[in-house]
């Protein structure tokens, strides 16, 4: 079954030409799909579209085969989490009050968190290394603190699929690989689909079952990383031509910069 798929999607924000035209896309269930590409190819817009956050001005997107827009905020929730590439509150909340937050499509309205979703808010705060911050303010938190803290309250929602723009891009090294285990454990285990935008190429070649090349709108290639990248695609859509070779230790295709 297709977890997600866009049918001849077309959109455009006011007093601009059109981001996409006749764009379509079919994702697997249980796929984890990196789409990479320059700024202003319209990755972001993609991810907003899928999660039901814009609205195309035609075309159809299905998610589960179902039509996404005519589902009910809630059901959405239950089905798809969306991390945008940064997050503001009005609020200094506590941690734990922000990760509870995820648990909104399952409870009535007025109604108080119930043990499970404590639990399961708990959970999602220890996946991310954020449990010894759930007392504290999030305005009091790092931006990488916060980046996980709201990837927390993503994975409370407890979504088929998952929405993740930028979700490394204020991370350091050592929590931008505790976080990728985490969305491939999450992927293999449960099937989770995954559709991450990212910058970083080598992540995309790290993690990703298949990559989507953006340029200007237009699908350049979707396809396995052998088959994806390549230095002259490369060259094409970012004006630079770095060399492509093998990873040492995990034999995968791996970019090289050169200055």
């Amino acid at each position: 079954m297709n977890a997600l798929c866009l049918k001849d999607i077309k959109f455009g924000y006011e007093d601009n030409e059109e981001i996409f035209s006749g764009f379509s896309l079919e994702i697997s269930e249980g796929d984890f799909l990196a789409i990479i590409g320059p700024n202003g190819s319209g990755k972001t817009t993609l991810l907003k579209l899928a999660a039901g956050l814009l609205k195309p001005l035609s075309g159809m997107i299905e998610v589960f085969g179902q039509n996404l827009l005519s589902l009910r905020p809630k059901e959405r929730g239950k089905l798809i989490g969306y991390m945008p590439q940064e997050s503001h509150f009005l609020y200094n909340f506590q941690v734990k009050e922000i990760v509870l937050m995820g648990r909104y499509p399952y409870q009535k309205r007025w109604e108080k968190e119930k043990r499970e979703d404590i639990s399961i808010a708990e959970m999602a705060m220890k996946m991310t290394n954020t449990y010894q911050f759930r007392e504290k303010g999030i305005e009091e938190l790092s931006s990488g603190e916060r980046q996980r803290v709201v990837l927390a309250r993503v994975l409370a929602q407890k979504p088929r699929i998952l929405l993740l723009d930028e979700v490394t891009s204020h991370l350091d090294i050592g929590q931008t690989m505790e976080i990728l285990r985490i969305l491939l454990d999450l992927n293999r285990r449960e099937k989770i689909t995954f559709l991450l935008a990212v910058h970083d190429i080598n992540i995309a070649l790290l993690v990703a079952q298949r990559i989507l090349v953006l340029h200007k709108g237009k699908i350049v290639i979707c396809d396995t990383p052998e088959k994806a990248i390549s230095p002259e695609l490369l060259k094409e859509i970012y004006g630079y031509k770095p060399t492509l070779g093998i990873h040492p230790e995990l034999k995968i295709p791996w970019v090289f910069f050169n200055l």
